[in-house]
């Protein structure tokens, strides 16, 4: 009664992910998930080495499964032909020969390409200053030459494409520091962003 119930559940898990089991001829479908660190990118292309098909991932997908059937014990190895545009992906679980237990296993991981923030505190003469952006900090220190511009960089990197937002966390001593509107709050572009301004002046 087990073994009968087994089976029925076999075939209703094949049935579900995409007819996978082919029926009587053997037929397996290639397929696996895809999961993102930052926001999604196009351009993403998969590519099966094993028989050479290549399958274009819709922006933001979280799964994909190549049109090609493979046949049972059929080599597979799923690779990135194309990176998408500001991201880097890798692939695991993503080489062997085809059978219920492999070819769904495939992942693939998407992380967005991490860039510097950073800017400029004009006009700063007391201590004490810390620049916040979301939970990452940083203190800033007058310069040598009072109210000489002074430069700051976030020690988290923000991933192209997210959001981002300077905050004044803790005032300097005897002034009120701002930032300037111009760049934020802002999105990372794929690049570093030193371009924020924060403005101090005397109470």
């Amino acid at each position: 009664m087990k073994s009968s119930y087994l089976r029925a559940g076999l075939a209703l898990l094949c049935g579900v992910i995409l007819s996978a089991c082919g029926g009587n001829d053997g037929n397996l479908s290639l397929s696996g998930t895809i999961g993102y660190e930052g926001p999604p990118k196009a351009g993403l292309v998969l590519i099966n080495k094993g028989n050479g098909e290549k399958l274009t991932i819709e922006t933001g997908a979280a799964s994909f499964v190549f049109t090609r059937l493979l046949g049972s014990d059929e080599s597979f190895d799923v690779e990135v032909d194309t990176n998408p545009t500001g991201a880097i992906c890798t692939v695991t679980n993503n080489t062997g020969n085809a059978n219920v237990y492999t070819v769904y296993r495939v992942a693939v991981t998407c992380k967005a390409n991490p860039f510097v923030l950073g800017g400029t505190v004009k006009g700063l003469t007391g201590t004490g200053l810390v620049l916040a952006n979301g939970p990452d900090t940083v203190g800033v220190l007058p310069a040598a030459t009072a109210g000489a511009d002074v430069t700051f960089k976030f020690p988290t990197q923000v991933s192209n494409g997210s959001s981002y937002g300077g905050t004044v966390l803790t005032q300097p001593a005897g002034q009120t520091c701002k930032f300037d509107s111009a760049l934020n709050p802002g999105t990372m572009p794929n690049a570093d962003q030193l371009g924020l301004i924060v403005n101090c002046t005397n109470n």
